[in-house]
């Protein structure tokens, strides 16, 4: 009588156990999909690659697509998903919030249809919060080859306007003009690199609270004119790259000697402490070169490599990090860069213009990086 009454027991509770495991499997499954989803439409509306018109059709779609094989795993499967998305601020400052929610339910066994459910049902929801770090205060100096290669042409061209002249020998008159082809020095592509730059940490620091930059420029040597000391007052780093003329050799060790203790002086700890608060900002520098140093009368002689490289060394060792950019430089240019950057993936070689400007806005974009994360 006993084992009569035990065994549709046992068979019941057996089945209710799979189709728990079944349930609990189905919401990891969901919820996966849902943080997944969740962060990657955060992730693209706060790099511009979607708007939020297009938000919620991106964040259904990855989410469907997360969960196209559930079919499979689970008999009958179901599933309703919805998004909320909502934002704060405006500009480089949004803070994109994104919230994917959604309901699965599958077919129970049929002993628990017998119990009287009939079907397991579950809910999950993910929030991800996504924005531009412009609340991390940063020092930056930019280290800037002005040497007379920089006046060479960079491999880019422009059409240029010009007086057309008729006439022979002492008798010519402007007679029209016209329009010829000339080539862009490097010079000029990296005053426009350097805008860039600017421009990128200027729009996610539109109130001057956080990012502070400056610059210093070197060819023989490293005057009083060539720095221009790090300020809260972005734009004008752009100004001093823009009166940048190219002339003389190639001697970097002064240079970055005072970025180095631009950056990391105590009186950059205090102008960042007196404005946001931080006692620890996150420090750069933006190291690039044309050419190779100059050697000095012994021709076996290294000492501006091996000097710019303590100085770089001693920058790291203070928590710097070093971004080294070569514009069509030579073995012994790439190689002084490669040793100072802070690691490979903060070494840019570039080959042409445009490589250059990419760099310098890939700097930007690195220096403000994107952060993304699951609040709940």
């Amino acid at each position: 009588m006993m084992a009569g009454i035990l065994v549709p027991v046992v068979f019941v509770a057996g089945s209710l156990a799979v189709d728990t495991t079944n349930a609990l499997s189905m919401k990891t499954h969901l919820q996966n999909a849902a943080d997944s989803a969740a962060l990657a439409t955060t992730t693209q509306l706060a790099e511009g690659t979607i708007v939020e018109g297009q938000a919620k059709a991106y964040a259904i779609d990855f989410f469907n697509g997360q969960v196209a094989g559930a079919t499979e795993d689970f008999e009958g499967f179901t599933v309703v998903p919805s998004v909320d998305v909502t934002h704060t601020g405006s500009g480089k400052k949004t803070v994109w919030n994104v919230e994917v929610a959604a309901v699965g339910s599958q077919k129970s066994s049929a002993l628990a249809k017998l119990a009287g459910k009939t079907s397991l049902d579950v809910t999950v929801s993910a929030t991800s919060q996504s924005a531009r770090d412009a609340s991390n205060p940063i020092s930056m100096m930019l280290v800037l080859d002005r040497s007379g290669s920089m006046g060479w042409a960079s491999g880019r061209t422009t059409q240029e306007t010009r007086p057309r002249y008729c006439g022979w020998g002492w008798y010519r008159y402007q007679c029209g003009t016209e329009t010829v082809t000339v080539d862009v020095p490097k010079i000029t592509v990296l005053k426009e690199a350097v805008g860039k730059l600017v421009n990128h940490i200027v729009e996610a620091d539109p109130d001057d609270e956080y990012a502070r930059i400056g610059a210093v420029a070197y060819n023989s040597s490293t005057n009083y004119d060539d720095k221009f000391s790090i300020t809260w007052d972005k734009p004008k780093v752009t100004d001093f790259a823009n009166d940048l003329n190219a002339n003389g050799g190639t001697y970097s060790v002064d240079a970055m000697k005072w970025a180095h203790e631009q950056v990391t002086g105590v009186g950059e700890v205090n102008a960042h402490f007196s404005k946001n608060g931080s006692k620890d900002p996150s420090k750069f520098i933006v190291f690039m070169t044309d050419g190779k140093n100059d050697t000095g009368s012994s021709s076996g002689d290294a000492y501006a490599d091996r000097m710019t490289k303590e100085h770089c060394q001693s920058a790291k060792d203070a928590g710097t990090t070093i971004f080294a950019v070569a514009f069509q430089a030579p073995p012994e240019g790439k190689s002084l860069l490669q040793d100072c950057a802070s690691g490979s993936k903060f070494y840019y070689d570039a080959e042409s213009a445009d490589e250059l400007t990419k760099a310098f806005e890939a700097i930007g974009e690195e220096a403000v990086k994107l952060v993304t994360r699951l609040t709940h």
